[in-house]
């Protein structure tokens, strides 16, 4: 560029576009409409609570829709009725082949059961464990782990603590119940028979599983798939117990009244330790040993009449083990609570947090708020988040926008650059000049000589 003479106008500076950035260059953005601040977005819903919730509303999560539980209820149940009818009839054909039935005869009974049988009976109830885990991961995105307790895994020393709970107290009160049975002249006639070995293996093998499986489908499953429909925790902790405790009981086809109840009062039970521990290891450990003790002399007896539920069957004497239900139930919320059991959990938090939180650099829109980050709802409105931290339910974090125009960056410390030298600023005389090369001193402009 060409420097002006001296008497020459100066020519005038060129004028940018009006609409140029002020700080700097505008950054570019990606391409097509991008939606405004704050806007409602479908994507990126987390799938686990952001606020610490419950187990029974463990499902109550910025993506829940009105059919996944549907479908989950519609899958549980159809899946376990396949996989044990499979299960059944696998075992009565082995039974024919052997001789043992025969399932064309006139007077064949179904409900005559054999010791395959009922061990297939328990594989096809222990089946609801990878049900149960297949439905909360493919239709509600949460890892196994989830479904048996609210930190994301099965607990087993607390398991094992809440089995040392429990033993004792159902062994007396199964001692009280045989003895009261043995004053009233009931017969166990009990002796060693051919199935009486496979009935122990199968046993100690199958009724464990059969067990938790019952726990994973009724108080896993259900419980949860029928709360998450309201969005008040202690509305869906009941209408949970309700539903399901009532499915508990009609599963057992039982027609007598005294033990109709005690399906119930044992569902409500496992419904309560379930909640209050945060899991399903306790109702497990209530489960497995009832179903343990209770099959005791199953191995030395005729079991043909096992599964006979007809009224009659039972009597008032059900409450012995009502009593022992509830008293282990206040034991094991008792220690749950001394031992500081974890019964909420928020593992989608952080990931909320990350999305609200604004860029390095960029201020809050909501400098009066602790936590100033707005936050998208399903319905489509902004609310920001309370000052404890806590997203609403059914709220998804807005993921800031970057800055149209940046701020320049403050001068860092350090030396300031030095002038470079020009028309407008001479050199000045070196530093290390001998003395012949010095200016005169009558001459202090020495670059205007001739």
């Amino acid at each position: 560029m060409t420097q002006p003479q001296p008497g020459q106008p100066i020519p005038p500076i060129p004028q940018g576009p009006l609409n140029a950035p002020v700080h700097g260059p505008r950054l570019p953005g990606p391409p097509g409409p991008q939606p405004p601040f704050g806007a409602p977005h479908r994507l990126f819903r987390p799938t686990l609570p952001v606020t610490h919730t419950d187990y029974v509303m463990f499902w109550r999560t910025p993506a829940w829709r009105w059919w996944r539980p549907v479908v989950a209820l519609v899958l549980t149940l159809v899946l376990g009725l396949l996989v044990a009818t499979v299960l059944y009839a696998i075992s009565v054909g082995i039974d024919a082949a052997a001789g043992r039935i025969d399932p064309l005869s006139p007077d064949y009974d179904p409900f005559d059961i054999t010791a395959l049988g009922f061990l297939a009976n328990n594989l096809g109830l222990a089946s609801l464990i990878v049900i149960a885990a297949l439905v909360s991961s493919a239709l509600f995105s949460q890892r196994a782990g989830f479904l048996a307790s609210v930190v994301g895994r099965m607990r087993w020393g607390w398991l094992g603590r809440c089995v040392l709970i429990i033993l004792p107290i159902w062994l007396v009160f199964f001692a009280l119940d045989t003895w009261l049975s043995l004053r009233a002249g009931v017969d166990f006639d009990l002796a060693v028979n051919p199935d009486t070995g496979l009935l122990i293996i199968g046993i100690l093998l199958t009724t464990p599983l059969q067990a938790a499986g019952e726990e994973f489908g009724f108080r896993g499953v259900f419980n949860r798939a029928v709360a998450s429909f309201f969005r008040n925790g202690r509305a869906g902790l009941v209408a949970g117990a309700v539903v399901s405790s009532l499915l508990f009981a009609a599963a057992h086809g039982a027609g007598d009244v005294w033990l109709n109840v005690f399906y119930l009062w044992f569902g409500f039970a496992t419904c309560y330790v379930t909640w209050r521990t945060g899991g399903l290891e306790a109702a497990i450990a209530m489960h497995v040993v009832n179903n343990m003790l209770a099959e005791v002399v199953v191995p030395f007896s005729d079991i043909g009449d096992m599964f006979n539920r007809q009224a009659g069957t039972a009597g008032p004497e059900i409450l012995i083990m009502m009593v022992a239900v509830g008293l282990a139930s206040a034991l094991i919320g008792w220690q749950a609570g001394r031992r500081g059991i974890q019964v909420t959990s928020a593992p989608g938090e952080s990931m909320a947090l990350a999305q609200a939180a604004p860029p390095t650099g960029m201020p809050s829109p909501y400098p009066d708020q602790q936590a100033p980050h707005p936050i998208r709802q399903t319905t489509g409105t902004a609310q920001p988040v309370p000052a404890t931290g806590q997203l609403p339910t059914g709220a998804l974090p807005m993921p800031p926008q970057p800055p149209m125009f940046p701020k320049p960056q403050p001068p860092q410390p350090g030396p300031r650059p030095q002038p470079q030298p020009g028309p407008e600023t001479p050199p000045g005389p070196p530093r290390t000049a001998s003395l012949d090369g010095l200016a005169p001193l009558f001459n202090p402009r020495p670059w205007e000589s001739p």
